[in-house]
């Protein structure tokens, strides 16, 4: 009787983030889109320099945005 091989991960449970790991994924995802960017601008590829500006732009702005509401969130229970 052949053994049967599960050759797929099984799915994480993405319900569970601390906050610090979706702003890794953030800045992460920003930086490869970025570098995409990057390249696209340089080879004249406007199709993908332009979308990918606008993802890493949009996932900057995000981490901007919880660090933000962290500062703020920390000075509003200090008072």
């Amino acid at each position: 009787m052949p053994y049967k091989v599960n050759f797929f991960a099984r799915p994480v449970n993405s319900d569970q983030k601390l906050p610090w790991e979706s702003l890794l994924i953030e800045f992460s995802l920003g930086v490869i889109c970025l570098v995409m960017a990057i390249y696209g601008w340089d080879t004249g590829m406007a199709l993908m320099a332009y979308p990918a500006g606008a993802v890493a732009a949009i996932c900057f702005a995000l981490v901007a945005y919880s660090v933000f509401g962290f500062f703020r969130e920390r000075t509003r229970a200090k008072n």
